[in-house]
């Protein structure tokens, strides 16, 4: 072991020049330092002006909402790793040493962030496929609403009361989705219940009638009347029509609500729940005779 220093070797230490190599260094580190701040501050200005190109070049191609969304998400992630990359060379670390940090880094954080590589791969899939749109109403599970974006690791829903649903794209990806909007029409259908009293050939040609009112119902397509079912306390008499998507739901509800105020006014009667106890008559014994 080295033994402690004499008092006469500190007192040949050159303290003065060891701070000013000190200060030198740190001067040196401190302007590298500064020269990375500055270079990846520029150069994210930079990217997102380069971003706003590319996405001024994709939507003059026409390109899919879907697709400039994705892209975006995963340019600004490159963006800043390239920065990144180039801001730890300035401040001096080598290569080799850069290359095996970022190994060992990618291994911690593939094994910690497996479920956004799998997000990550989901998105791809998504975009190579492509189930729906931007834009397209779609239900995934028990949520459902309209796309807004696809982005690198989540797609974004906006549901019909406004709120935001975030839907990771490996679980999307590999689930069942229904798009309502993929088709360019849709059967609308109201099951109406009358009671038994009410006979099927007097509400058929109210509810033909009734049909023939709304341009909306495309008469190119099968219009069906017909009985549905014989339920417990109805009959359930089902219509059944074609419609352009976009008039789905204006359709259905105008078709409850007419139907309800034509019923009403023609006296056919709607049928709720009841229950009908039929109470057979009992002769009268007298005991003492059968005694």
């Amino acid at each position: 072991m080295p033994k402690d220093l004499s008092a006469e070797q500190i007192a040949k230490i050159d303290f003065g020049g060891l701070f000013s190599d000190w200060l030198k260094l740190f001067i040196d580190f401190g302007i590298r330092v500064l020269i990375a701040v500055v270079i990846f501050y520029v150069g994210r200005l930079l990217s997102r002006f380069i971003l706003r190109l590319i996405v001024k070049a994709m939507v003059k191609r026409n390109i899919d909402p879907a697709v400039r969304s994705f892209l975006n998400s995963f340019l600004k992630v490159v963006f800043v790793i390239i920065l990144l990359i180039v801001a730890i060379n300035i401040l001096g670390v080598a290569p080799v040493s850069f290359a095996a940090l970022m190994a060992a880094a990618g291994v911690t954080l593939g094994a910690s962030l497996s479920g956004q590589l799998q997000n990550f791969a989901g998105g791809i899939i998504l975009l190579v496929t492509r189930p729906f749109h931007v834009g397209d109403y779609i239900q995934f599970e028990s949520v459902e609403g309209f796309v807004q974006k696809v982005a690198i690791f989540y797609t974004t829903l906006t549901t019909a009361d406004n709120k935001v649903i975030h839907i990771p794209n490996g679980r999307l990806s590999s689930d069942v989705i229904i798009n309502f909007s993929a088709m360019t029409m849709r059967r609308c259908q109201v099951i109406v219940g009358v009671d038994y009293d009410t006979p099927f050939e007097k509400v058929r040609p109210i509810l033909e009638k009734l049909l023939e009112r709304d341009p909306r119902i495309l008469r190119d397509q099968p219009i069906n009347i017909e009985l549905h079912e014989m339920a417990a306390s109805s009959v359930n008499i089902l219509v059944r029509v074609w419609c352009k998507t976009e008039d789905y739901w204006d359709l259905y509800w105008w078709l409850n609500k007419e139907v309800y105020s034509v019923f009403n006014k023609e006296g056919i009667s709607f049928a709720f729940p009841q229950l009908r106890i039929h109470q057979e008559k009992v002769k009268n014994t007298n005991l003492a005779e059968k005694e």
